[in-house]
């Protein structure tokens, strides 16, 4: 199924499948910023990241002193979430554990994703609650993608990525193939507050990073000023994914938590960047986007 909420300023599509963004559209502007899923990159548009984010070292994972399988980002991205509400500004999704889940994911949670329109901003807000009786480690994460460049009046050399404060983010060295992270082999990514983007700019593959500390990100074009921001507080670890060669489109993927790395002992409990909610607990985080 598939909802639409829209104001003066926004329109939002939204799939029950995955609780995935299909479209970000100012009306203001009369532009689409959210990739539309042509197969020349990539076939989607927003996937949500849970119970992982990133690879899964042979996508098993040892929870609870038993082996499961779990493979790359996870499954909420595959499932059909339950409709909870609807009102002209908001509507709220929600997969709850079942036995399909626990054949992956040794624990009872449910996860809701509230979207709502405000007058100056979308939010995409997340609810992780541990349901179980046990403290649940798990990741959270997004893999949006935009247009870029921007416009068809930029190239991808006149756009940049822009964070609101300075950050120190570091680039992660990743195994050829299996693209785990090495550990200790890290290389300084960003020093300041802008990256400037190219049609070269993925051509040694994605870019997984740690050390983000930032309220917000803004895709703009330098050429045209048209941009999306995107708020990210609370998101410690990000991905930026793209084809090489020729820049069409970029996933800025915030993520509570990150990738295995090599040589992991695959202990879900002790696992690098994972986060951790209590019995009874709620875990929440949000995205927001202004489009311009």
């Amino acid at each position: 199924m598939i909802f639409e909420l829209e104001n003066e300023r926004y329109l939002v599509r939204v799939a029950s499948k995955g609780a995935e963004l299909l479209g970000l559209y100012s009306k203001e502007t009369e532009r689409e910023y959210l990739w539309q899923g042509a197969a020349e990159a990539w076939d989607h548009h927003s996937l949500l990241l849970f119970p992982c984010c990133g690879r899964i070292d042979r996508s098993r994972i040892i929870a609870r002193g038993k082996e499961y399988p779990l493979p790359m980002h996870g499954f909420a991205m595959n499932r059909e979430f339950s409709y909870v509400s609807e009102d002209e500004n908001s509507l709220v999704l929600e997969l709850a554990s079942d036995k399909d889940t626990l054949r992956q994911f040794p624990y009872r949670f449910r996860l809701q994703v509230t979207f709502t329109l405000f007058d100056d901003c979308i939010e995409e807000a997340f609810s992780v609650i541990n349901d179980d009786t046990v403290p649940m480690p798990f990741s959270l994460g997004g893999h949006p993608a935009f247009f870029c460049p921007v416009d068809l009046e930029s190239a991808a050399a006149d756009c940049v990525l822009e964070f609101d404060r300075p950050q120190e983010i570091v680039e992660h060295a990743l195994t050829e193939g299996t693209r785990l992270i090495i550990p200790g082999e890290e290389t300084p990514f960003l020093n300041g507050t802008t990256v400037h983007l190219s049609n070269s700019f993925f051509n040694d593959g994605p870019k997984v990073l740690s050390g983000v500390d930032a309220d917000f990100v803004r895709l703009r074009s330098e050429k045209t000023g048209h941009f999306m921001e995107m708020g990210i507080s609370g998101f410690p670890f990000m991905t930026l994914w793209g084809q090489p060669g020729r820049m069409t489109v970029i996933a800025v993927e915030p993520w509570c938590g990150t990738s295995d790395v090599e040589g992991t002992d695959h202990v879900w409990e002790t696992k690098f960047g994972n986060e951790i909610a209590g019995p009874g607990e709620t875990f929440e985080r949000k995205f927001t986007f202004r489009l311009g």
